[in-house]
């Protein structure tokens, strides 16, 4: 079942959401004021409850902070999970929107990010062993199955999870990015060059930066230029200060400024550059390391070895199949596509979710008309979209 009705929203000039962020590093304590939602109406957004943020140890040693509710009687629990450059923050609407409704929330701040641990070495943040992680949080929370929701690389560990432990998802939820296939070994240069005949443009030149070692304090001396590059008044920026290798770091030295779009404030600004500032960049960025030498595709090679048909990956090359299709058919997908995000072009999302590998699910997507960043100037529709979507394809599907 394919569901594609064409539904397109669309913001509204000036609409912003207003948190005032305090600084309380230690157990990321966040409060918020509340939000104005896109069609006007009022809806009142209640705090992160600080109470609510716990912190537990992984099988492997890593130290996870995360936010969590328990379920109401009836109700299923979300797993939400954060991109480059987050914390579980990243989720507050989207927290208190659930919340409310009973749902039961685990939002953690991923590996590198927030009060969760941040170590430097890039083979610790390969899929096989995040996903490991995440599985661990569940466990301590006593949570047998939940839904995953993901944004930017989070929809990348949301697809792991899929692979690794498709017992433990009853459906997957993916953001700007859709479901993000496995890897094999290819030349950066051959990856750049496949997406740029697919898309037109130069998409992913900002990665060699990422993964350099001067990212971390170029990063912090031009924190406001990335800003600026971060959260882009014009979305079509992205073309051409993300996409050309070299683009990125030429930008922030010439301290690139431009105004702040309207659904973030300069509050939340603020907020996110005393987090940054503080724990810098040097271990986020290893999530783009992995991709750049090579680790996460020879642990997906090494995981899935005697799973993979071809050498080439299905981002690449339509002619690549896992023998097991990931997510399995019987769990329920939803993919909110970003149209005005240059960098994961929506249009991709939807060849992906049409194709032969995706026939056999029940796949539900809908349309935003936002830059990369729709959590924030749409997060009441995405809310009241996956709503409809969890008590009635997904409910369904799970009885």
């Amino acid at each position: 079942m394919f569901d594609r009705r064409p539904k397109l929203y669309r913001g509204i000039p000036g609409s912003s959401e207003q948190e005032l962020c305090k600084t309380q590093y230690r157990a990321q304590r966040v409060e918020n004021e509340g939000v104005q939602v896109e069609d006007g109406n009022s809806a009142a957004i209640s705090a992160m409850d600080t109470s609510l943020y716990k912190q537990t140890v992984t099988s492997r040693g890593i130290a996870y902070n995360y936010y969590t509710s328990k379920a109401q009687q009836g109700r299923l629990t979300l797993l939400f999970l954060h991109g480059f450059p987050s914390t579980a923050r990243d989720w507050r609407s989207f927290v208190s929107f659930f919340q409310e409704k009973g749902y039961g929330i685990i939002a953690p701040d991923m590996l590198g990010y927030g009060n969760t641990d941040k170590p430097t070495d890039p083979s610790l943040y390969v899929s096989s062993k995040v996903s490991n992680d995440l599985v661990d949080i569940l466990d301590t929370e006593q949570v047998d199955k939940v839904i995953v929701i993901g944004h930017d690389w989070g929809t990348k560990a949301a697809s792991r999870l899929a692979s690794y432990f498709p017992d433990r998802f009853i459906a997957y939820a993916f953001l700007a990015v859709p479901y993000v296939p496995l890897y094999l070994p290819i030349k950066f240069e051959d990856f750049l060059a496949a997406w740029k005949q697919r898309n037109g443009y130069d998409t992913y030149g900002y990665w060699p930066f990422f993964s350099s070692e001067q990212a971390d304090r170029v990063l912090k001396d031009h924190i406001d230029s990335f800003v600026s590059v971060l959260y882009p008044h014009d979305p079509a920026l992205w073309k051409t200060i993300l996409g050309p290798v070299g683009a990125l770091k030429k930008t922030l030295l010439e301290r690139f400024k431009a105004p702040l779009p309207t659904y973030i404030s300069q509050q939340d600004v603020e907020c996110w550059k005393e987090t940054f500032l503080k724990n810098g960049f040097a271990a986020p960025t290893c999530w783009y390391k992995i991709m750049m030498n090579g680790m996460q595709a020879e642990d997906d090679k090494r995981t899935w070895k005697d799973r993979l048909r071809c050498d080439r990956p299905l981002i690449i090359s339509q002619k690549y199949r896992p023998s097991a299709p990931s997510p399995p058919a019987h769990a329920p997908i939803f993919h909110g596509a970003a149209t005005k995000d240059t960098n994961c072009v929506a249009a991709n999302g939807h060849a992906l979710f049409e194709s032969e590998e995706f026939r056999q699910h029940s796949v539900t997507i809908r349309d935003f008309e936002a830059d990369h960043w729709l959590i924030f100037s749409h997060a009441a529709d995405i809310c009241r979209e996956l709503e409809s979507w969890i008590e009635g394809t997904v409910v369904k599907a799970s009885l």
